[in-house]
């Protein structure tokens, strides 16, 4: 108050000096007044500092034992630590949370390496954090000024919240794959009592695991559970799933099941999303081939477990024919098309991609493939050199840069050969664009954001196969393929099935069959798959540096600073494939695109698909790849052998 009081004293003096002048009566009077307002301001001041004396005199008993009794006996936990990042001191509540053992002097991040780093913040947060310490949870606050940390259990809280988690719902649907086709060729009995011995197998499984089972369809199961039994069915990696096919199949009679599993991880949700992304996943197990579980929340990232059957058999012609349907009904409503295969396509991704311009082009619609030169193979540069396409280069092929200059909104993009966007040639275009997909590959959790039409069969032995039905399909309405073309679908079929030695079916050699009688010359595709003397030793090189890991598994790293393309590589794990007790082989390479590759191959017996899916690759059950970028061959190599060893410990 000190300064208001001189302002008004000096202020008060400057108007009794003016009027002394004038009227020196009134300025005495006033300076009277003054001195006896004074004396009575003092006498009240000191009166009412008297008075809190007397009041902070009774109460200061009360506050000191208040303060003792707060560090000592509330429920905070207090930390005050020296100079060098030691313990200094600590109150009871502390104490009672390391028991017996002596914290005055121990260093902070030996004492918790959480301590140390909350001391070590830069700019620490000036409100209540949470931090785990000896399986606790607490809230702190941390005040470097005071050199005091201050914490507050909320253990319970937590324990409280994860088990309201623990409680969240868990919707799911359980799938028979083709259960019509597993009970045709059963009488009533057989059929009875098949029945009967599944069911009874799910309902065991589901007592096991805490789940509510309820049939809707003779294929289709409801399943209803709690995160708490998810988890341990995760574990479990639906091991116990696996053993009641494995039951049936020593009853001759394949059973495969798909599972969707959805839950959310917000704390409100409603049933009609949890159902819809059950839905969603049980298609997605499906789309990858089906005898598998898909567990993934609406947010989340989709886990997958099983996919171990490799049936090739397990496709419809009635699908087939309703897709080509379908596909004509959307390139009529589109303006232009733009078909797209994966970066650096290979030979099944080029005769694809000329099968859909021919189909496209017979509609009378304006099509273009996108094509980069830049990323060719030989055996596809040598293809792209046929005069019956050659010719025809400026009415087949676009570069990205130009189709992105030709699209509106009534573009539709077909991607065949792949069906994730990050692999794509199309790019940028795969999302903004509704997208027409023809693939063969499992399917990925990476997809488009908008397909209109999605066609992947993963029990087919090439993109290039599918394309073909939908020539057998159209050969009595529209001209079909000339040689060139023919040669080319062969061609694909042949790379993709390693010549007819791998994932082959009927349909295939029905594919082959069909090509053939449109003269598809097997004299052209033998110089187009020749290699040369280059590819040989450079194969060769890879296969040198090979070295089993356990008993059957061969892994072969590249040397160091050599760059080998796609086919190579491939090449050399198909080789490697074939010695003897060999299970499977893996290459692992430096791309042309500076990042490093994996070729995976396998007899059937370890699912190389979930392996490279672990390392953000894709493919088959018995033929996968990934490319990893911003890494070295050692660190790829140490990270595949640490997730076939988790894979090895898991089955």
């Amino acid at each position: 108050m000190k300064w208001p009081v001189l302002f008004f004293t000096v202020f008060y003096l400057s108007i009794i000096l003016a009027t002394l002048a004038y009227m020196p009566w009134i300025a005495l009077l006033m300076l009277v007044l003054m001195f006896l307002f004074i004396m009575i301001g003092f006498n009240h001041f000191e009166r009412y500092m008297r008075y809190l004396e007397q009041q902070y005199s009774s109460v200061a008993p009360t506050l000191h034992l208040a303060q003792e009794d707060a560090l000592y006996r509330a429920p905070i936990a207090v930390l005050i630590y020296n100079d060098k990042q030691e313990v200094a001191w600590v109150n009871p509540e502390f104490q009672h949370h390391y028991g017996s053992l002596q914290l005055l002097g121990q260093p902070l991040a030996k004492l918790h390496p959480g301590l140390g780093e909350i001391v070590n913040q830069e700019n620490p947060e000036k409100h209540w954090q949470t931090i785990e310490i000896n399986q606790k949870y607490y809230r702190y606050l941390h005040q470097p000024s005071y050199q005091a940390i201050y914490f507050i259990d909320q253990t319970p809280e937590h324990e409280m919240v994860a088990q309201r988690a623990y409680d969240r719902l868990v919707f799911g649907y359980l799938l028979i794959d083709e259960y019509d086709e597993l009970v045709q060729s059963m009488d009533d009995s057989e059929t009875s009592l098949f029945d009967a011995k599944l069911l009874n197998g799910l309902r065991e499984w589901a007592n096991q695991f805490n789940l509510y089972l309820k049939r809707l369809e003779d294929d289709r199961f409801l399943i209803l559970a709690n995160q708490a039994a998810l988890e341990v069915l995760e574990k479990d990696k639906f091991k116990t799933l696996e053993s009641i096919k494995e039951t049936e199949a020593k009853q001759s009679i394949p059973v495969s099941i798909s599972v969707g599993l959805a839950y959310s991880e917000d704390t409100y949700y409603g049933l009609d999303q949890l159902a819809n992304q059950a839905q969603l996943n049980v298609e997605l197990a499906l789309a990858r081939g089906g005898d598998q579980t898909v567990v993934r929340s609406h947010n989340g990232q989709a886990r997958f477990y099983g996919g171990k059957l490799n049936v090739n058999q397990k496709r419809s012609i009635t699908r087939s024919k309703l897709v080509y349907q379908a596909l004509l009904t959307s390139v009529e409503q589109a303006n232009r098309v733009i078909i797209a295969g994966h970066k650096y396509p290979d030979m099944d991704a080029v005769a694809a991609a000329l099968g859909i311009h021919k189909i496209v082009s017979q509609q009378g619609k304006f099509a273009r493939i996108i094509l980069d030169r830049q990323e060719l193979s030989d055996d596809v540069a040598q293809l792209l050199e046929f005069p019956a396409i050659k010719n025809e280069a400026s009415n087949l092929f676009i570069s990205l840069e130009e189709a992105q200059e030709i699209v509106d909104n009534r573009t539709l993009l077909v991607m065949v050969d792949h069906h994730r966007p990050s692999l794509s040639a199309a790019g940028p275009l795969v999302n903004e664009h509704e997208v027409v997909i023809i693939d063969h590959h499992r399917r990925s959790e990476d997809f488009p954001a908008k397909p209109v039409l999605t066609f992947i069969e993963p029990y087919a032995s090439s993109t290039s196969e599918l394309v073909t039905e939908f020539f057998i399909y159209m050969r009595n309405s529209h001209e079909t393929l000339n040689k060139t073309e023919a040669t080319a679908l062969l061609a694909g079929i042949i790379v993709d099935t390693n010549n007819f030695a791998s994932r082959t079916g009927s349909r295939t050699f029905d594919a082959a069959s069909y090509l053939k009688s449109r003269g598809a010359n097997e004299h052209l595709i033998q110089q187009l798959l020749k290699e040369d003397l280059k590819r040989l030793l450079e194969r060769n090189e890879i296969i040198a540096q090979a070295h089993y890991i356990g008993e059957d598994i061969i892994v072969a790293k590249a040397q160091e600073g050599k760059v080998y393309d796609n086919v190579t590589a491939s090449q050399a794990a198909d080789v490697m494939l074939t010695l003897k007790k060999v299970e499977a082989s893996f290459v692992i390479f430096e791309r042309p695109d500076q990042t490093i590759g994996i070729s995976a191959r396998s007899m059937g017996g370890l699912n190389v698909q979930t392996l490279m899916e672990e390392m953000g690759g894709g493919g088959h059950l018995t033929t996968a790849a990934t490319q990893i970028k911003e890494s070295s061959l050692d660190q790829v190599y140490q990270d595949l052998l640490e997730t076939i060893q988790r894979n090895k410990e898991e089955s």
